[in-house]
């Protein structure tokens, strides 16, 4: 059990769980697919989308790059604007194994910056912590970049594969 995904599972139940189309995810502490499933449904709520789905297809694909046409971009620590779907990469963060360095916010600064750069280039893409339309569907996925021996990960078939 990861404290920090229970975290994000109660966060997603709480925010989204009377909006239409949420539902809710399990709260074990276990990223899964129930729980990635509901991080898209979140966003695609952000994104105004009102017919969820569990996958990032081409209108969720559409309304973010409608939305975001240069990514996600990180906050200056002058900027106090909030979103959920800083909260959501945040999120999607943890479950990937990735620290933001705090607990959920709704705010996209340094520890979370730095953890998408660290994403990224764990990614092979490296760059900035700039959320483009491949990160975040990366983000909202079962692929991990990491080695997450808690779920079974095994160090020599990591090699292998990188």
């Amino acid at each position: 059990m990861d404290q920090m995904v229970l975290l994000t599972q109660q966060w997603l139940n709480k925010t989204y769980g009377d909006k239409p189309g949420f539902g809710s995810v399990i709260t074990d502490g276990n990223t899964g697919w129930d729980t990635i499933n509901g991080l898209i449904r979140a966003l695609q709520i952000e994104l105004g989308i009102t017919a969820t789905a569990n996958n990032f297809g081409a209108g969720t694909t559409r309304k973010f790059n409608q939305r975001y046409p240069h990514g996600v971009k990180q906050q200056s620590d002058s900027d106090k604007s909030q979103s959920n779907v800083y909260s959501i990469i945040q999120g999607a963060l943890w479950c990937k194994g990735y620290s933001t360095g705090n607990d959920i916010t709704q705010n996209f600064y340094g520890g979370t910056g730095n953890a998408i750069k660290e994403l990224k280039n764990d990614m092979g893409i490296g760059g900035d912590s700039t959320v483009t339309i491949d990160v975040m569907k990366a983000l909202l996925s079962m692929q991990q970049f990491v080695l997450l021996k808690r779920y079974g990960g095994i160090d020599v078939i990591r090699i292998i594969q990188q």
